[in-house]
């Protein structure tokens, strides 16, 4: 019993040592009332696997109409890094899942949105001596399902080939821990 608690208390103990883990904010978005928060974590040699939640709670007006937005997102994204110096940096590319779900208020009226994307994705990841990361990345995909409904009708744009293009970015600040 002794060894068995001795060696979970030096696995536990060297455990971070093999561990890293990128945590980001997307800055651009907090100016528009989004918050898109990213934690990456390495699963295999130079494999990362990257979760994002944003959050949208924005206000605003057009032509006199006020509109409510409030929703959020999920975006999985799994990266191979090429030739990287720094454990998980540099140039990037992978897959990703995107799913969200919005709903916009205006004059009486509600609509919702479902919308649920797969694509491909690339990127670059820049890590100072004091583990400041900074990250750019683009992805293009197709929604595989676009949904939406409202207190008068409902539809599926995912019909119109223009509504399936789906774009995803990434400009992130952040912390390797």
């Amino acid at each position: 019993m002794k060894t068995f608690f001795t060696t979970l208390i030096m696995l536990m103990i060297s455990l971070p040592a093999f561990s890293q883990l990128d945590v980001s904010i997307n800055p651009i978005g907090l100016l528009f009332k989004s918050i898109g928060v990213s934690a990456e974590k390495p699963v295999h040699e130079n494999i990362g696997l990257e979760g994002t939640l944003n959050l949208n709670f924005n206000k605003y007006s057009v032509d006199g109409e006020d509109f409510n937005s409030n929703g959020f997102g999920l975006r999985a994204l799994g990266k191979y890094y090429f030739n990287p110096d720094k454990g998980y940096d540099k140039f990037n590319a992978g897959a990703y899942l995107r799913m969200s779900n919005n709903s916009v208020k205006y004059t009486g009226d509600k609509v919702k949105n479902f919308r649920l994307a797969l694509g491909i994705y690339s990127g670059y990841k820049w890590v100072s001596k004091d583990n400041i990361i900074f990250e750019l990345g683009l992805g293009v995909g197709r929604a595989l399902t676009n949904n939406y409904k409202s207190d008068d009708t409902s539809f599926n744009a995912a019909e119109w080939p223009l509504l399936n293009f789906d774009i995803t970015g990434k400009l992130a600040i952040g912390y390797r821990f």
